[in-house]
């Protein structure tokens, strides 16, 4: 995606949905199976155990724009680490790793980041509702938003999420660029490509009609603990806001960066102590936010950088960042948050 377009992209400004199912694929390997499904299984091809290094050392051959969209995972060795999408994810759509799984549905405008499992590996499937399917090693299916199986052997089993988030890389190699990342080499290992503009007729043929409190391409932050869940709205919130919110009997704050376009949910308690978090326009960009009981300042990752709570670490909550239709698709009981800012 070239800089000009990486906003409207982010911000959802893309083609007007039919809201009405089409009659036919278009593709010769695009069998529809059901009404609201598309099988798909050759159009992408999994890119398995790339080889690591680390994101300073990456960010040195030039390959990375400061702009292109990364997954980030926060909580593991080296600060966790960051794929640049338009390098790694938008060609294959699924990574396998032994740092995690990752699903890139650029429809359904999300990563899901789940832990790996030892001799099991995914690729991409097709569509099911207009969101991603995903089929593992055994012929298992699963709803990669959800990371719920649906059909197979492992039908009714949920993988886990591991804490993560949607950001820019010049941001998160601001943060840490010690983290690890996949080796580049020559920048031709690897088939790069834009991330796309619109969404793609296979989701729009299988979309059907979406659930009406929201618009279909609404971005929201899908919150889920237990069996309850809530979509936190991310339009027109202003470059720093803390949202707090409860879901399950916990009660949480999403953080808001718009610059980068970011949200993630944390714990609001700590040692057993409630934080009430905002953000702070005169904290640096490093560290957007603080709570008003320490004054302690906290980055986007949720680590405490200055402060009486300097070096402690929030709770990453269950949550992914995607568009309204893919989340309610696979969780339509969800409570819609109504307050925020």
């Amino acid at each position: 995606m070239p800089p000009s377009s990486a906003s409207s992209a982010r911000t959802g400004a893309w083609c007007l949905l039919p809201l009405a199912l089409a009659c036919q694929a278009t593709e010769s390997d695009s069998p529809r199976t059901t009404l609201d499904s598309i099988d798909a299984p050759t159009r992408f091809e999994p890119l398995n155990e790339p080889p690591c290094s680390y994101c300073s050392t990456q960010d040195r051959k030039d390959f990375v724009r400061d702009d292109d969209r990364a997954i980030a995972w926060l909580r593991a060795s080296h600060n966790g680490g960051a794929i640049p999408i338009r390098l790694f994810l938008s060609a294959a759509r699924v990574v396998n790793d032994s740092y995690g799984m990752f699903f890139y549905d650029p429809d359904g405008g999300y990563v899901a980041a789940y832990q790996a499992e030892k001799g099991y590996a995914y690729r991409f499937h097709g569509w099911l509702r207009g969101a991603m399917v995903v089929e593992g090693t055994d012929g298992t299916l699963w709803h990669a938003l959800s990371g719920i199986a649906i059909e197979g052997p492992k039908k009714g089993q949920k993988l886990t999420r591991i804490a993560s988030l949607l950001t820019d890389w010049g941001y998160w190699l601001m943060l840490h660029p010690e983290s690890t990342t996949y080796d580049l080499f020559d920048g031709t290992r690897y088939a790069a490509k834009n991330l796309p503009t619109k969404l793609s007729s296979e989701a729009q043929d299988t979309m059907g009609m979406v659930d009406w409190r929201m618009s279909p391409l609404a971005e929201v932050l899908g919150v889920e603990v237990g069996n309850e869940t809530l979509a936190v709205p991310l339009a027109r919130l202003s470059e720093r806001v803390c949202i707090p919110a409860e879901v399950g009997g916990v009660s949480f704050t999403v953080f808001w960066y718009g610059a980068t376009q970011t949200a993630v949910a944390f714990r609001s308690e700590i040692d057993g102590r409630r934080l009430t978090f905002f953000g702070d326009p005169a904290s640096p960009e490093t560290a957007p936010f603080k709570d008003k009981e320490t004054g302690t300042r906290w980055t986007l990752a949720g680590r405490a950088v200055d402060g009486p709570l300097k070096g402690r670490e929030l709770d990453w909550l269950s949550s992914i960042q995607c568009r309204w239709y893919a989340w309610v698709a696979q969780y339509p009981t969800t409570s819609v948050h109504e307050s925020a800012p």
